[in-house]
Order: C-alpha cells, then sequence, then structure tokens
C-alpha cells in the first residue's frame, strides 16, 4: 500500500517495496522535492562547525585554518564564532562570540564583525575569501582556539 508523504505543503504518493510498476515520477518529484528542501539546510560551501587553534601573540595576520571561501563561488557569507583562551594554567579563559558578514564583490571581500567579549584576537579578511587574524600577547597562554560555523550565498 502506497504511502503518502509530505514536504512543506506538496504530498507526494511513494510505493511500498513490490507493488506494480509506474511510480517512477512520483517518486522522483519526491526525491527533487527533498534535495531542493535540504539545499536550503545546507548549501555546498556552507562550513559545518569547526574549530582552529590561534598563536598567542600573533603580530602579523595569519590564517584561520578552514575559514576560506571560494570567491569564484560564494557573494555573501554569515559566520557565527566562539574564541576561547586559556590563561593561568587553563584556570582562566577570556571569551570573544559574535556574528561576522561578509560579501565578496568580485574584486574585494568586505566584512563586518560584531559580537560580545574582547579576547584580544582581531579578525579579518583577504580580497582571495581567507579570514585571518592577530593576537594580543596574553600572559601565562596555555591555549587559544576559535569554532567556526558559516552560512553562505552563492553567486546564481
Amino acid at each position: 500500500m502506497a504511502k503518502t508523504l509530505q514536504i512543506g505543503s506538496t504530498s507526494y504518493i511513494i510505493p511500498e517495496q513490490g507493488e506494480k510498476a509506474g511510480w517512477g515520477e512520483d517518486t522522483t518529484a519526491y526525491l527533487e522535492a527533498i534535495a531542493n528542501s535540504l539545499a536550503n539546510v545546507q548549501g555546498p560551501n556552507d562550513l559545518l562547525t569547526a574549530s582552529a587553534n590561534l598563536a598567542n601573540n600573533q603580530a602579523v595576520s595569519a590564517n584561520i585554518t578552514g575559514l576560506v571561501f571560494n570567491t569564484g563561488e560564494v557573494q555573501h557569507v554569515n559566520i557565527e564564532f566562539i574564541i576561547i583562551r586559556e590563561f593561568d594554567s587553563g584556570a582562566t579563559t577570556t571569551v570573544e562570540s559574535g556574528n561576522i558578514i561578509g560579501n565578496y564583490d568580485g574584486t574585494d571581500f568586505y566584512m563586518s564583525l560584531d559580537s560580545v567579549g574582547d579576547t584580544g584576537v582581531q579578525v579579518t579578511v583577504n580580497s582571495s575569501g581567507q579570514f585571518q587574524y592577530t593576537s594580543s600577547d596574553l600572559a601565562n597562554h596555555v591555549s587559544s582556539t576559535i569554532r567556526y560555523k558559516a552560512s553562505t550565498i552563492d553567486i546564481p
């Protein structure tokens, strides 16, 4: 007996195993609807939650591992992040979290950062879509980490 499955406001009738042939178009439409729905959940250039270690007293801009976007495909980014810096043998931490909004205009990548907290880490982006950082010298530094995830709007 066929099952009725719904995605959004559209219903699809899908056969059970062993039912007679002739369900190809309905099944294909259902699978296309799933693919289209999932494209709104995660796009091809989105970044799932990842982390990178950051150095203490990084005076010259250094790449944030994995936080880079293909400027031939990506036009807009929305990055959620948290930076955690541990010091005093790990007994004390500073935390900063926020959002980075960025766009690529075909030549340059521009960004705006809105955050809560101050870890002494400055984030920038270069024209090739690579996010970078500098950091202050934190006495008795143990570790610094950034965790991030990003959604993108790709060039049509």
